[in-house]
């Protein structure tokens, strides 16, 4: 489903790395230590999509886990945020219109939970005219805030977006390792994804203890699908 993610290599037993070879590790030492995105891709051979694809693995994981947190939390690697700021990325990604390079930096924001900047990003990339993932960034920040009301507005922003069939395609494996059926009819309109059926879901990230991991395993889906697209957005993937 995802271009962009299959760029890491997450085979079981390997640290995970890029498809040149470099660890997300590697990139994510470097970073830390002080070197700029853009001589880091210099030195690596890496492409912005690869840098992207790093990012996201850091802050969703493997298969395995269950990605961020329903609800926004401190985030877990401070010193990042610069690094994910419209300037680093404007420098990357020079010929990218301005709203959707926005869009791109409200996504990384969010996965990092650097939740008051995602969402000043999304609100702006928004107001500049970007009207393919923004919106749908926005629901999510506000979902997480937690705010259903808010992140119900921003769904109907979003209205029928194309990303929701292959997103349905995606979680049915989950859905279908759960004996309770029902999930499936209020995450699923059919064959396309329910964002207001996963807003009531969550419960205003308070769902039963026994789907809380389910249900961050899906928003994990979400949030792998969503910065795939916007990556395409910006004319990546």
């Amino acid at each position: 489903m995802s271009r962009v993610w299959e760029l890491v290599d997450c085979r079981p037993g390997v640290p995970p790395s890029l498809s040149n070879g470099v660890k997300v590790d590697q990139v994510l030492d470097r970073l830390e230590a002080g070197e700029t995105p853009k001589h880091l891709l210099e030195a690596f051979h890496l492409t912005p999509a690869q840098l992207i694809a790093a990012l996201g693995h850091a802050a969703l994981g493997d298969d395995q886990g269950e990605g961020i947190g329903l609800i926004q939390s401190p985030p877990s690697r401070p010193w990042l945020e610069k690094v994910l700021s419209d300037s680093t990325w404007q420098a990357l990604l020079p010929a990218a219109p301005r709203p959707a390079r926005l869009a791109l930096v409200a996504g990384l924001l969010q996965v990092h939970d650097f939740w008051e900047a995602s969402h000043e990003a999304a609100q702006e990339a928004d107001d500049l005219g970007e009207r393919d993932v923004s919106a749908f960034w926005h629901g999510i920040a506000h979902r997480r805030e937690p705010d259903s009301g808010n992140a119900s507005y921003w769904f109907h922003r979003v209205g029928r977006h194309p990303l929701f069939g292959p997103l349905a395609a995606s979680v049915r494996p989950l859905l279908a390792s759960i004996s309770d059926r029902s999930v499936a009819d209020r995450l699923l309109d059919g064959n396309q994804w329910n964002p207001f059926g996963f807003i009531a879901f969550c419960r205003d990230g308070k769902p039963t203890s026994t789907l809380a991991p389910l249900a961050r395993k899906l928003q994990r889906q979400e949030l792998i699908a969503l910065l795939d697209e916007t990556a395409a957005s910006v004319g990546l993937g």
